[in-house]
């Protein structure tokens, strides 16, 4: 709901995660914390579909799909391969990785479908 409803924040998480602008220690941090966030929010939906209170897949439908767009970029990437070993369960990096590895895929089978035409 920050993104949605400051301004300043959705500005900071879209130029920041695509590298468009030099950030200061404060604003490296804010973006972190908000990666942070949303790979918490992620790793609940990851725990409850592991022990079965939701249906199989619904982490890779939900919060791995938007998990992986916000780490897929530049900086969300470097956080991510920089956090994944302090504070997150083997289970679920392992799982997020998988996400990201299938979007890479997707991206590199898109781009070449793109060039091809």
């Amino acid at each position: 709901m920050a993104i949605a409803g400051n301004r300043d924040i959705a500005e900071l998480m879209t130029a920041g995660l695509h590298g468009e602008r030099a950030m200061d220690a404060a604003d490296q941090l804010r973006l972190e914390q908000m990666l942070a966030e949303h790979a918490w929010a992620a790793f609940h939906i990851w725990d409850r579909t592991q022990r079965g209170i939701f249906p199989k897949g619904t982490f890779e439908a939900t919060g791995g799909a938007l998990l992986g767009g916000l780490l897929g970029t530049a900086r969300g990437g470097t956080w991510w391969r920089s956090a994944k070993h302090t504070g997150f369960i083997p289970g679920f990096v392992s799982d997020v990785d998988a996400v990201l590895a299938r979007n890479s895929a997707a991206s590199a089978v898109v781009n070449e479908d793109t060039h091809d035409s």
